[in-house]
């Protein structure tokens, strides 16, 4: 090899040392790399994924907080997902990743994901200034909101795993910094980071790393740091780059070349980070099933708020305490999964509330298109927190379902509803037999012989899979007590096997 060629090569190797760029597998050579043309824009074809507004009660602001939720094209209960949680900047809210802020985070996913880039995840996009009475950083308590509060709630409502290798981080600007206080400070909740352009709130090399680095070494799966070249804040990611080099701890460390402090940098900075991350294990759902939750009875309340899925709803404070669910407008619905309604139910039972004329829950099981079993109207109420019961029929409703429950009715807001309950189904009393004249005890089908035919009839009847009526049913009360029950299939076995020769009078 010549001086000049050698010379070139080293001074490659000088420069992909400096950046930090690691490559594991030849299926990564490619990325970090700027996204092609379109990569951000809706096309036509691509299945859409859903984004919806939630809201959440924290007590690290003692108050109700919003967020936004992008569920992946085909979303199901039935699937578990990897969840993102993406953070804003400085003075931004939830929105800013969407298209409403000029993110569009759901196109980009969506595109990634019909091309087989990325398999299906959520995004949670939070509002991460965390302020209230008392609290003097709310950007900084924001860690507090996520690790307690946040994160459990959509841990609850969604099917997604809840171990740390399904689980990331990553933001834009004082979102960056967050990222990195948050992931590297919590490496047993996260092992995906992916701080962009991160900002002054960006903790010193000694907080981010108190071991050292020890424990970032382990465990971290991927740390993706990225900026633009022009962009005034570009110090703070690099002195965390810097002590990453000199530490061995693997990282990928991107700047795009006259970049700003802006979505030029943010959106490719997320493309790349969503793919990095897939290739990193982030959406391994090879993972055993999860094991099936334990069915919740219908017949005690259940809170509204505690739903497993929902659509277009919000919580909010109930004036008779806790939560209730509202904002509710036509064809929005909540779910929930697992209910058990035993040998059957009778009525629903809800507690609402309506400031307007109010509207319709339709209950169905499911899927939010299921078999109709009831429909409850609720009228105006006088207030948005003025509660009322109502109770309605229901039919054909037993065993264990996912219950659906969704609201109709005019425009704009059209009830709040606390909590919701069944009633069970009056059973219907078992017959009792009647005795005749021409009764010939033990000869339940009526042949003239005493078998076992006669005897699994009898079983059937008692364990009420199908019930005797008349003589059949008269001839199975063998000890003529007036109930047929175990007793008489006992007196019955030990007859046909001959144990006994009649039965007792």
């Amino acid at each position: 090899m010549s001086r000049k060629a050698l010379s070139v090569l080293l001074v490659c190797l000088m420069l992909i040392t400096y950046l930090g760029i690691t490559v594991n597998t030849s299926s990564a050579a490619s990325l970090p790399t700027m996204p092609p043309s379109g990569y951000d824009q809706v096309r036509n074809g691509v299945p859409r994924g859903q984004v919806v507004n939630i809201s959440y009660y924290s007590t690290a602001t003692n108050s109700t907080r919003p967020a936004k939720v992008y569920l992946p094209p085909g979303y199901s209960t039935s699937k578990r997902y990897s969840v993102l949680y993406l953070l804003h900047g400085i003075g931004g809210s939830e929105n800013d990743w969407f298209w409403e802020g000029g993110g569009r985070t759901n196109i980009i996913a969506d595109n990634l994901i019909a091309e087989g880039k990325i398999k299906p995840v959520i995004i949670v996009t939070p509002n991460t200034n965390a302020a209230g009475q008392g609290i003097s950083d709310g950007y900084e308590n924001f860690t507090k909101d996520l690790i307690n509060c946040l994160i459990p709630y959509i841990e609850s409502r969604y099917s997604v795993y809840t171990d740390r290798e399904h689980r990331a981080i990553a933001g834009l600007s004082m979102g960056g910094g967050q990222s990195f206080n948050i992931g590297l400070t919590n490496l047993d909740k996260f092992a995906y980071i992916g701080p962009i352009s991160s900002a002054p709130n960006t903790y010193a090399n000694n907080r981010l790393f108190p071991d050292g680095g020890a424990a970032a070494r382990q465990k971290l799966k991927l740390l993706f740091i990225a900026c633009g070249t022009n962009d005034s804040l570009i110090g703070f990611g690099q002195r965390v780059h810097e002590y990453c080099s000199a530490n061995n701890i693997n990282h990928i460390y991107w700047l795009i070349q006259g970049g700003g402090h802006d979505f030029g940098v943010w959106k490719p900075g997320l493309w790349n980070f969503l793919q990095l991350a897939e290739q990193a294990g982030f959406t391994d759902y090879n993972a055993p099933p999860p094991p099936t939750p334990t069915p919740r009875t219908a017949f005690t309340r259940i809170e509204a708020e505690d739903f497993n899925n929902m659509s277009g709803i919000q919580n909010e404070s109930c004036s008779e305490g806790g939560l209730n669910i509202g904002y509710i407008e036509n064809g929005d619905y909540v779910a929930y999964t697992n209910i058990d309604f035993g040998s059957g139910a009778g009525k629903f039972q809800a507690r609402v509330a309506s400031a307007s004329s109010g509207g319709k829950i339709e209950i169905r099981i499911d899927s939010i298109n299921g078999p109709l079993v009831g429909t409850c109207s609720v009228e105006g109420t006088g207030g948005w927190q003025q509660w009322v019961d109502v109770t309605c029929d229901v039919s054909g409703l037993s065993g264990i379902h996912d219950l659906y429950l969704k609201f109709t009715g005019g425009s704009g807001y059209l009830l709040n509803m606390n909590w919701w309950k069944f009633t069970p189904a009056e059973s219907k009393p078992t017959p009792t037999p009647t005795p005749t004249p021409n009764e010939h005890l033990g000869d339940v089908n009526g042949d003239g012989k005493v078998n076992s035919t006669d005897l699994q009839l009898m079983k059937m009847h008692v364990l009420r899979e199908k019930l005797l009526t008349g003589t059949s049913l008269i001839n199975a009360d063998v000890n003529r007590d007036g109930k047929v029950n175990s007793t008489d299939c006992s007196l019955l076995k030990k007859y046909i096997l001959r144990v006994i020769s009649e039965f007792p009078k």
